[in-house]
């Protein structure tokens, strides 16, 4: 299955936003073994509507929208390895901080890598699980999911996922 998303601010950010929801609800789930976000930018933005507490496994974190720390220390909880690869811009230190915290209140530290390119050469954009790729062109960030134009594309056919984890292992670590 391929779903492409041509976004425009004023076309389908919320369909970004909905496609992640959906795919950390799946993580929620049924996680992954492994889970590789790479963004060269990124930010704690809220991800998950969990204001009805829909979702059981987040409940510590309150009836509220639920940002992506503490979705992906949540997953970390429930055993999936968690890599995040970023970039040293200073940019993404609040988002490396709040984790990193999270992590320790969790206990969770061993099972989430961050992998912060120091040459900020990184240009790369995926999230990458057992069953599914979302490449393309997004930072996870406010403006990039909500303002900037952006292309992301949902991939889940076998050998597709299949080199994507590899690539994503053999780049940045974790677990196949």
């Amino acid at each position: 299955m391929n779903r492409v998303i041509r976004k425009s601010t004023a076309q389908s950010a919320g369909e970004v936003l909905d496609l992640l929801g959906a795919l950390f609800s799946a993580e929620l789930v049924s996680s992954s073994r492994c889970l590789w976000l790479v963004s060269p930018w990124i930010s704690d933005v809220d991800i998950i509507d969990n204001s009805a507490g829909t979702y059981p496994a987040l409940t510590r974190h309150g009836r509220r929208r639920i940002r992506l720390a503490e979705i992906l220390v949540t997953l970390a909880a429930e055993g999936t390895r968690v890599v995040v690869a970023t970039t040293s811009d200073g940019h993404n230190d609040t988002f490396r901080r709040r984790l990193t915290l999270l992590a320790g209140d969790l206990r969770v530290g061993e099972k989430i890598n961050v992998v912060v390119d120091t040459t900020r050469s990184l240009h790369t954009k995926a999230l990458t699980g057992d069953d599914y790729a979302l490449v393309g062109s997004m930072n996870i960030t406010h403006n990039g999911i909500h303002l900037r134009e952006e292309y992301v594309e949902l991939r889940t056919e076998p050998d597709f996922v299949a080199q994507a984890r590899m690539d994503a292992f053999d780049r940045y670590g974790g677990v196949l």
